[in-house]
């Protein structure tokens, strides 16, 4: 599907992706439920004419714990003349946060390179192919940029993504009161700063809209179902039929010997007892 979305958008096949080199890793343990966040600072929002010059990540478990609070950031060098045709919104914000001067200053960061160090720096932390999603905020659109700028990093992450923007959009519609107390966003534009301020944002999610109970319905449901499927199958005897006859002869051989080792006279009361019993039926 998403090769044929990529050919739909950029006329070509997707770049054939090598085996990456096996990569030392960071941890001695995997990471439970791996995200990788990933934010992208670009020259516009046209995937085919615009370029990634600033990209950013941060893993964190699933739990929203931060892996390496370093990360990984680095700019992506373009020529000046791709930096002069940027849109006004682009060309103020990049250059009041000094993202334009350090794209110019430092031309060593190129594409090939930079989308290098950013698959081992994933790989040293979660070396399993297809296993860490990506997250964001809208994260859609820089992974369609990347599918043109970094293939072998969306390469190596599962195809799923974890979208923050889209639980707000819910929100807003669900419970619009509570998603109104959510903290407000600085808005800096920097490709770290957006990262943190989106996992920042889905914590408040969790702790505040997402629950982490069952409802009541649910969880009487179930415990149900935990206690049949728990429950200890009675004995194979216990659930035999018995035949009546064959009960009868039991109960009779019973009485029988009981009678046997019984005194003489209490027989004999005994045996009159059940003859007067019989004759007051007849």
């Amino acid at each position: 599907m998403l090769s044929s979305l990529y050919r739909r958008v950029f006329g070509s096949k997707p770049v054939h992706v090598e085996p990456s080199v096996p990569i030392k890793r960071r941890l001695n343990h995997s990471i439970s439920k791996p995200l990788v966040w990933i934010d992208c600072e670009m020259t516009g929002l046209d995937i085919q004419r615009d370029f990634i010059i600033e990209i950013c990540c941060i893993i964190t478990d699933g739990h929203l714990n931060i892996i390496d609070e370093e990360g990984y950031e680095s700019t992506v060098h373009v020529p000046k003349k791709v930096l002069d045709n940027m849109g006004e919104w682009c060309v103020e914000q990049h250059g009041k946060s000094g993202l334009t001067a350090k794209v110019l200053a430092n031309p060593q960061n190129t594409l090939a390179k930079v989308q290098q160090e950013l698959l081992e720096y994933i790989q040293s932390y979660i070396p399993e192919p297809r296993t860490a999603l990506m997250a964001g905020n809208t994260i859609h659109m820089d992974k369609f940029f990347m599918m043109k700028d970094f293939p072998k990093v969306v390469d190596h992450l599962h195809y799923r993504l974890v979208d923050v923007s889209s639980i707000a959009e819910v929100g807003k519609r669900q419970n619009p009161k509570l998603m109104n107390l959510c903290p407000r966003k600085q808005a800096n534009h920097t490709a770290r700063s957006d990262i943190i301020e989106s996992i920042n944002q889905l914590k408040w999610y969790t702790e505040n809209y997402l629950r982490s109970d069952i409802p009541d319905n649910l969880s009487k449901k179930a415990k149900k179902e935990s206690s049949d499927s728990s429950e200890i199958q009675e004995p194979a005897a216990k659930k035999a039929k018995v035949n009546p006859e064959e009960a009868n002869a039991e109960i009779v051989e019973i009485e029988s010997t009981e009678i046997a080792s019984a005194e003489p006279e209490v027989v004999e009361e005994e045996i009159r007892i059940v003859d007067d019993a019989n004759e007051s039926k007849a």
